[in-house]
């Protein structure tokens, strides 16, 4: 029986047949019921994603717009198994001459990937393939959900949809924690509804731990208490009157509230962080942002070419309406998704200031198994409409094709990431590990600012210190200046890396203090990079040699 039904109090009858139930409306709650078994075309399409994937898992972290946090990610990792596995202090190279500790989410990724590096040695291809992991546990949520949602045949295409997303072949494989927490999210949706299904306190114990994971993992994903609530409200609301639900509640944020307070205490202590409660960066939308068209365009075209695959924008429209005029206001897959719809849009609100760009695509991975469950019903739709008009042949070939165009944008992603695009990036880190040694302390320019908008911003750039490992300062846009540079210098900083020649124009006050105060190494004409040698003054000696006053701010000696 699927899980389209009303959800009552009586566990008398049991249905074996879900396709039936939903068909003929059953008004039962089952015990043990009999789920559709996966068939063979719905294997072949798993199997060539996740081949996919693996060889993906192998090619370089530059996707466009995920190879900051990758890089981020990957550091962590290698701090955990170079200094310690205290998974209470991650690391990264950005902190200046201190340890790098910062306030982030809960880095298990990072430490499930540094516990491989201490046994195979490091290769950052164990962190991506710990992500594929993490993402075939959150397709086998998925299929347990949708086979309890759909009919047998629409809970097939939901599965395929699922992997032919963008979202699966993008952050299945990357070194981000997206794939981690959907894991969690999904295995939290599983739990609820089988509480729903069954109301068995286990399940809201389940439900209550994923969450209670899937927070700790990522924050963001504490909008999951919102489908939850309005899903209930929507499907079964007299269970709003039983304590237990509120006391799973408050269980699932006690782990998280306590790792955010310790994550603030890293930052205020340490002074590094991600932004993710205490400061250093906002990613809060203003009603500024909520009234600019750009809003709604970007927040769009992220779903429907990275969600969606944009043919499935108009499948997952007609699923939705083919639920909805097939089963009843009070079945458990329309408050589903309506409770989805609703608690992503507020989600999406909040997280304005990210979720409408090309920096925050990765925010609308939570999306994927509304879209895939709304985008099955839709193929089903599709193919019951041609069931009397087309022969079995021309129906056959309709469903290739559908099943083809959902997956073409993930095959775009797949080829698009295989291509080194690492860029100036890699060109600054290349030079900068033939000029310095990894004891060095550097400054990375970043074209970052410390402020974007009015607000806080975090301007870190952890992609040069990643692929040269070396640690150090990045260097805002906006704090170019000699009297910047100079102070990090009298920290420790021997090479000022800058990518983008426009943040150092010649003849400004910035060139014209390294003309006098340090060595350039490398040009950005000549080795794609720019470098300075902070540590050393040819100019300065010469000068000095020639009788000439010695240099106040770097005197004779200063290293």
């Amino acid at each position: 029986m699927s899980a389209n039904e009303r959800v009552g109090p009586t566990r008398e009858a049991r249905v074996d047949d879900p396709g039936r139930a939903c068909e003929e409306g059953i008004d039962t709650v089952e015990i043990r019921p009999r789920l559709p078994a996966l068939q063979w075309w719905v294997f072949a399409i798993v199997g060539i994603v996740v081949v996919l994937s693996v060889v993906r898992a192998y090619g370089p972290l530059t996707y466009p717009g995920d190879i900051w946090r990758q890089s981020d990610t990957a550091t962590i990792a290698h701090n955990f198994a170079t200094n310690g596995m205290n998974i209470f202090f991650p690391q990264i190279n950005w902190g200046g001459a201190g340890p790098g500790y910062v306030e982030t989410e809960f880095q298990l990724l990072p430490w499930l990937t540094a516990v491989l590096y201490l046994v195979f040695g490091e290769h950052v291809a164990l962190g991506r393939l710990i992500s594929l992991g993490f993402m075939l546990v959150a397709a086998a949520a998925f299929w347990g959900l949708a086979r309890r949602l759909l009919p047998p045949t629409a809970a097939q295409w939901a599965l395929a949809a699922f992997f032919l997303s963008p979202a699966f072949m993008r952050w299945g494989t990357a070194f981000m924690p997206e794939a981690t927490v959907l894991a969690f999210y999904m295995l939290a949706l599983l739990g609820f509804c089988r509480w729903l299904r069954e109301d068995r306190v286990i399940f809201l114990v389940w439900a209550a731990a994923a969450t209670s994971m899937a927070a700790l993992v990522k924050p963001t994903s504490l909008h999951i208490g919102a489908v939850l609530g309005l899903w209930l409200v929507f499907a079964a609301r007299d269970r709003l009157r039983r304590p237990s639900l509120y006391v799973a509640g408050l269980a699932a944020l006690v782990a998280p509230v306590l790792w955010l307070r310790h994550a603030a205490w890293l930052h205020a202590t340490y002074g590094n962080t991600f932004g993710v409660i205490s400061g250093g960066d906002s990613k809060w939308g203003s009603l500024e942002l909520w009234l600019s068209p750009g809003f709604y365009v970007g927040n769009f075209r992220s779903e429907a070419i990275f969600i969606y695959g944009l043919i499935g924008v108009p499948l997952a429209v007609f699923g939705a309406v083919w639920l909805w005029r097939r089963h009843s206001s009070t079945s458990l897959t329309v408050p589903l998704l309506a409770a989805g719809m609703i608690a992503l849009a507020v989600y999406y609100f909040a997280v304005g200031r990210y979720s409408s760009t090309d920096l925050g695509i990765q925010y609308h991975v939570y999306s994927l198994p509304y879209a895939a469950l709304a985008i099955g019903a839709g193929c089903t739709a599709v193919l019951h409409w041609t069931r009397g008009r087309w022969s079995p042949l021309a129906i056959g070939m309709t469903g290739v094709a559908m099943a083809v165009l959902l997956g073409s944008q993930a095959v775009n992603v797949f080829f698009q990431s295989l291509p080194d695009r690492s860029g100036v990036f890699g060109a600054c880190a290349t030079q900068l590990d033939a000029v310095s040694s990894p004891s060095d302390l550097v400054v990375v320019s970043t074209t970052s600012r410390t402020i974007e908008d009015g607000v806080t911003n975090n301007y870190q750039e952890p992609i040069v210190f990643f692929l040269a490992d070396r640690q150090g300062w990045s260097l805002p846009a906006d704090k170019h200046t000699p009297e910047s540079v100079q102070s990090l210098r009298a920290e420790g900083a021997r090479f000022l890396v800058v990518g983008d020649p426009q943040l150092v124009p010649a003849g400004g006050p910035l060139a014209s203090w390294l003309a006098d105060n340090a060595d350039q190494i490398r040009s950005s004409a000549q080795d794609g990079c720019a470098i300075w040698d902070l540590g050393q003054s040819s100019r300065s000696s010469s000068a000095s040699a020639g009788g000439s006053a010695p240099d106040s701010e770097n005197p004779p000696g200063n290293p």
